[in-house]
């Protein structure tokens, strides 16, 4: 199966065959994520090794439907039943006798496409991300995507936040005020209250000589939501993502109680931006470096949220929002472990994910059966119509 003889030289050289043959967008940041994921999977088994490799190497739908028959021309070629050793070598490959392996593999590399490279060790390790930033900072950028370089990334590739349509503010609008979280402890004055409020009675009535002409009524206030919105940025939803961000602008316009992130690998605050949109503003954002366009790391990201701002931004009158296809290379018992914690502190945990429009569609993925037990709503919002739609589905806790 394997044309090469270790494990980083066939990952670059497919990784090359995609990018070149079938114009996949793979990066440093994708090599490195599918080594990682190589390194927990049974290599003997092709479908599991296929299975592995499909959600982080492919960056689009597009790229998602042609992985399997790319990776059946890379791996295998030639007519079924002929054995490999018994196939003519395609041109440039490498023959095993002529100087060694690893040694012609970091030749070709210098010298024709030097950045597929550099998300692997020559001994085959998974360079961490923080080595792998330093080195792309001091070398010429690499004029592909990159999850762990800043320096990569087109800025014409980076998301742009503008103003919403009225339909967007519409629906943003209906949506925030059907989330019913239940009152408030405190009674606030009110004249529609139900409770009648005989010390506030009594102290107006000296304004007019101590006749009571006007009762003082109390009631409990609806408690105002909280909205932290959470973006996967990743390659995979690379189609979805700006309509998410679209979503988190028209709740800003909303209510002043919304946070925005983004994340791929990291986790990064786009809150100021979404305000600064929903205010009529055009902003690009510019500086997300492994926050957007690289592989997927959900548990781990959730993670670093909940450390980081859990105490001050989830709790009982939260609704978290996870926009994401579920498509997650970390360990499932991280993603479980981050959503448990979401779903116990928060007043409920909606998953909006795209793939949802798609017939046919299973959330069989191992992030998603991971997350789907702490899942509240799980819907798809890809217009304003949608949002409408989900105003009316959202289950929430009130306690």
């Amino acid at each position: 199966m394997y044309p090469f003889g270790t494990l980083p030289d066939n990952l670059i050289a497919f990784s090359r065959f995609l990018r070149h043959v079938h114009a996949f967008r793979i990066g440093p940041g994708e090599i490195h994520d599918a080594a990682r994921a190589l390194e927990i999977v049974d290599l003997t088994d092709e479908r599991t090794v296929r299975d592995a490799l499909r959600p982080i190497l492919s960056g689009t739908l597009r790229d998602a439907t042609i992985f399997d028959r790319a990776f059946t021309e890379f791996f295998f070629p030639g007519p079924p039943g002929v054995p490999q050793s018994d196939l003519p070598r395609p041109r440039g490959e490498i023959d095993p006798d002529a100087g060694g392996v690893e040694d012609i593999v970091q030749r070709r590399l210098a010298t024709d496409d030097a950045e597929a490279e550099e998300g692997l060790h020559a001994d085959g390790d998974a360079i961490a991300p923080l080595e792998i930033a330093e080195r792309e900072a001091a070398a010429p950028a690499l004029g592909v995507r990159s999850s762990y370089s800043p320096f990569a990334a087109d800025s014409s590739e980076s998301p742009e936040l503008t103003s919403v349509d009225a339909q967007w503010r519409d629906a943003a609008r209906s949506f925030v005020r059907r989330l019913h979280l239940g009152l408030t402890r405190r009674w606030r004055l009110s004249a529609r209250g139900r409770r009648f409020d005989l010390r506030r009675t009594l102290r107006a009535s000296l304004q007019t000589g101590g006749e009571p002409l006007t009762a003082r009524w109390l009631r409990r206030p609806r408690r105002t939501p909280r909205l932290v919105l959470l973006v996967d940025g990743s390659r995979s939803m690379s189609e979805y993502a700006q309509t998410a961000l679209t979503l988190g602008v028209a709740i800003a316009t909303s209510t002043t109680r919304v946070e925005v992130f983004t994340f791929s690998t990291a986790l990064q605050r786009v809150t100021g931006d979404v305000r600064r949109a929903a205010a009529g503003e055009t902003r690009r954002l510019e500086r997300l470096h492994h926050a957007w366009a690289g592989g997927t790391s959900i548990g781990a990201c959730l993670g670093d949220f909940l450390r980081r701002f859990g105490d001050r931004m989830v709790g009982r009158d939260t609704v978290v929002m996870i926009a994401s296809d579920g498509l997650d290379v970390g360990a499932p018992d991280m993603l479980r472990d981050a959503m448990r914690d979401l779903h116990r502190r928060s007043a409920g945990v909606v998953w909006l994910n795209p793939l949802l429009e798609t017939p046919g569609y299973e959330p069989t993925a191992c992030g998603m059966r991971a997350a789907r037990p702490y899942i509240s709503t799980f819907a798809s919002v890809n217009d304003a119509a949608s949002l409408a739609r989900l105003s009316r589905m959202v289950h929430l806790r009130a306690r």
